[in-house]
């Protein structure tokens, strides 16, 4: 057996001591700032912002109001544009067993409005988000086909009209077989673009676009209906001799004027010049070159030939003045300029946690960062109700030695012009 010198075993044995120590001493600040979370407390699920409904007798509305972990003995109430609401006043309105959550069966345009569950539990009173609660629709307008003999080579437009509807519907053009309407296709040809106002324009018309066995139609896919709407029909009966074949001038069709954009969502700036030949746009943001390649956040690779420039996620560093250059090498070069402006919604930077464990006298910082423009309002809530003195900012509402009274929820509410964003944690006070 293999011997070690006494004085060899003692360092070695107070080296192990001295490591355990630094160790343990880590491990006791870290437990005095950050407890070990209890076992998860009833905290609410999301919601939904929005939820929408068919003016139709088979829709149905589901408004959530459930805990991710379940306790016995919850008190569920609802509130309506800010008023108590009696859910089960309502014939056609049923609650979910075992939860808050309500189902309306039929529900009618007198149901609309801004709902918000509060849910009484052994820790305090949770609450959720506003939840608006709209019907979807869409008028449907009365259809006639429209004839039309547009000039051989010569820019041309078809119309539709949007109709008043929620939300706004997607425009799409087919064409569709005279003889078998059952029969329809879609339209993609770079001549051919469909404007935001859903009009469609040819750049210039052919042959090929004329057919006694075809018609196109305008048609609205929602939300509110099932299928396809069709809101406008044309047929192209024939085309007009072009007397000016060699004109070869770029004619503006549809431009883009200044315009305001959420970051997040997908913008589209549009570029239509009509003409013959065809002419391709070159794309600029603040005088330099975009130089998109097919799949990057923004590109003007698209079914459109560069007539669409394509933002796939909105950035506030995409605000700035875009232009577009059109050159046909037959017509005069043309160019159209337009200032895009980005705006934000409220969004968490970091979202909240939903329970945090604490210990009673020790000093806490609920979290709440946000970013928007312009700047959101922050407003707090504890345990449903809105808490008037409070000293927010950087982020974070500070608790100074809190007290197990302080048990309970802390809702933070962030809203600008553009929409509202709402989180819930729990502050456990051990």
């Amino acid at each position: 057996m293999m011997q070690f010198p006494a004085n060899q075993l003692t360092n070695s044995c107070i080296m192990e001591i001295l490591k355990s120590c630094v160790v343990l001493a880590a491990c006791i600040v870290l437990c005095a700032s950050h407890p070990t979370q209890s076992k998860a407390l009833p905290v609410l699920k999301d919601q939904k912002a929005e939820v929408l409904f068919k003016d139709d007798n088979y829709s149905t509305a589901f408004l959530e109001c459930a805990l991710e972990n379940s306790e016995k003995d919850v008190e569920y109430s609802w509130y309506k544009n800010g008023a108590p609401f009696d859910w089960k006043a309502a014939g056609h309105i049923a609650e979910r067993p075992g939860e808050g959550s309500i189902m309306f069966f039929n529900p009618q345009p007198q149901d609309e409005g801004i709902y918000q569950c509060f849910a009484k539990t052994s820790a305090g009173t949770a609450s959720t988000r506003p939840i608006s609660l709209k019907k979807a629709f869409l008028n449907v307008p009365k259809v006639e086909t429209k004839e039309h003999t547009p000039v051989f080579g010569k820019p041309y437009k078809l119309e539709c009209q949007i109709p008043e509807s929620y939300p706004k519907p997607t425009i799409v053009w087919k064409t569709q077989l005279r003889s078998d309407p059952s029969i329809i296709e879609g339209i993609l040809n770079r001549r051919i673009t469909v404007s935001p106002d859903g009009n469609l324009w040819f750049s210039n018309v052919t042959e090929s676009d004329v057919s006694p066995s075809f018609k196109y139609i305008c048609v609205a896919q929602s939300p509110a209906v099932t299928e396809d709407v069709i809101l406008a029909e044309h047929f192209l009966k024939s085309l007009v001799e072009n007397k000016e074949p060699k004109d070869g001038e770029l004619v503006p069709q549809y431009l883009s004027n200044d315009m305001m954009a959420k970051a997040g969502d997908v913008t589209m700036i549009y570029c239509i010049y009509g003409g013959t030949p065809l002419g391709f746009p070159d794309w600029f943001k603040d005088d330099k070159l975009i130089e998109g390649k097919p799949g990057d956040r923004v590109t003007d690779h698209n079914r459109t030939s560069g007539k669409r420039l394509l933002i796939k996620e909105t950035l506030l560093e995409d605000q700035g003045t875009y232009k577009c250059e059109v050159n046909n090498h037959v017509g005069q070069k043309q160019w159209h300029s337009m200032k895009l402006t980005v705006v934000s919604a409220p969004k968490f930077v970091q979202k909240p946690e939903k329970q945090l464990d604490v210990k009673d006298t020790h000093d806490i910082e609920v979290p709440c960062k946000v970013s928007g423009l312009p700047e959101p309002k922050i407003t707090w809530t504890y345990n449903g109700k809105p808490l008037e003195s409070h000293q927010y900012k950087d982020g974070v509402l500070p608790i100074a030695k809190v007290q197990k009274t302080q048990t309970g929820y802390y809702g933070c509410k962030a809203e600008n012009e553009y929409g509202l964003i709402y989180a819930e944690t729990l502050v456990n006070v051990v």
